[in-house]
């Protein structure tokens, strides 16, 4: 585990151990990815009765208060638990508080928006999921024509009195169109010099959801396109203009995916550990681990592992300690938020290749769990985007 000094915080991870072996890891095999039977209810016990979704709440709004700073480290914690546990779980997780941090971090802190949207947090049986529709490569005719970064935003608003009216087709989610209970939209703002972030309740006049996208893995995030047409939202759901606080929403959200990347990586890890205790090379009567050659490769394999959590924590303390009140600072800690959740996982898809080569067909055996975990976290790299053209943001940045 990543180092744990704050009583809460080591309280809450020894529950999410519970709740990853008691709802999780004992049913896997029973219920491989089923939604309903095995991710609903694991979800449900996670972000109801371990209060997850209340984290980030402030307490007189019926919250646990963790909407300090110090969250980063909190979640960093959390994450890698909940990501040992299902990725995907994890990965939802990531994106809503991505999304609330806008609005709900001390350091942002929005009072009209708390005051409407925690209740639907903190006084609910049901878990809360948001959604991030974020700018994406390559124009399609849906594409609101804006850029941004070098991507195109998926949707534009216009201001009608004191509401804005926003249209988008064919919309891509980052995660979890069908279940989402608010999506965050960062809209080209007509009339306007920068693009702006709307927090949207899902059940608005004028969202249309399209089919249920199969995916390969992240179980949890049952996505799907959406089309929003002249879409009613209050002036006060606008929740931030231009390229600064997008950066710092980016930051929180790989800051969660690499503390999920981290889980994964640990849950591979323990899988070769095991395998590697119980079985003899044929022919050999060694035991696997103590081969010279398999040995050295698991050698890496922890090593690795042990790099992406100092890294993940580094990023967690770096949130933890900026003001975020100078573009300089901000777009530093994106660049390092950038960098840190390539090489976490990056390292967990080396990591996990490797033990697949290690444990031959077990490695894709499902009883085994090693290829959910590998399915998972290659989808997880597919939504956080490709990283050759991730690359021109540090360019920019270090070479101008």
């Amino acid at each position: 585990m990543l180092e744990i000094k704050d009583d809460s915080d080591r309280s809450l991870v020894n529950s999410l151990q519970k709740w990853a072996e008691t709802e999780v890891v004992s049913k896997r095999l029973e219920y491989q990815e089923d939604y309903y039977e095995l991710i609903y209810p694991a979800m449900q016990k996670l972000m109801i009765d371990i209060e997850m979704q209340k984290i980030l709440w402030p307490e007189d709004k019926g919250g646990a208060e963790y909407n300090t700073s110090e969250l980063a480290v909190t979640l960093a914690h959390a994450l890698e638990q909940v990501g040992w546990a299902d990725v995907g779980i994890a990965f939802v997780s990531s994106a809503t508080y991505a999304l609330c941090s806008t609005f709900a971090l001390e350091k942002n802190i929005r009072e009209k928006l708390v005051e409407k949207f925690a209740p639907l947090f903190c006084d609910t049986e049901e878990p809360v999921v948001g959604s991030l529709i974020l700018p994406e490569y390559g124009g399609r005719d849906s594409d609101s024509g804006a850029l941004f970064g070098g991507k195109y935003l998926q949707a534009r608003a216009r201001k009608e009195g004191k509401n804005w009216l926003i249209d988008g087709e064919n919309m891509r989610p980052l995660n979890s169109g069908v279940d989402a209970s608010l999506y965050g939209v960062f809209c080209n703002l007509e009339g306007e010099d920068c693009p702006g972030f709307f927090i949207v309740p899902a059940d608005s006049p004028g969202i249309k959801k399209g089919d249920l996208s199969i995916k390969t893995g992240l179980g949890a995030s049952r996505n799907c396109s959406l089309q929003m047409k002249k879409v009613k939202v209050a002036d006060e759901n606008l929740v931030f203009k231009g390229r600064s606080p997008y950066l710092q929403m980016m930051s929180w959200l790989y800051l969660g995916a690499s503390a999920t990347a981290t889980g994964a990586h640990v849950a591979a890890y323990e899988i070769v550990k095991d395998w590697g205790d119980s079985r003899v090379i044929k022919g050999k009567g060694q035991v696997f681990k103590n081969n010279p050659l398999t040995a050295s490769l698991m050698a890496e394999i922890s090593q690795e592992m042990l790099l992406s959590r100092l890294l993940t924590s580094r990023l967690a303390q770096m949130l933890m300690e900026a003001t975020m009140k100078d573009d300089e600072e901000v777009e530093q800690i994106y660049v390092s938020s950038l960098s840190i959740v390539n090489r976490v996982t990056h390292a967990a898809e080396k990591s996990l290749n490797h033990i697949m080569e290690l444990m031959g067909s077990a490695g894709y055996a499902t009883e085994w769990n090693l290829e959910r975990y590998w399915r998972d976290l290659k989808t997880m790299q597919v939504h956080l985007g490709n990283w050759e053209i991730h690359k021109m943001d540090l360019a920019s940045y270090f070479y101008k």
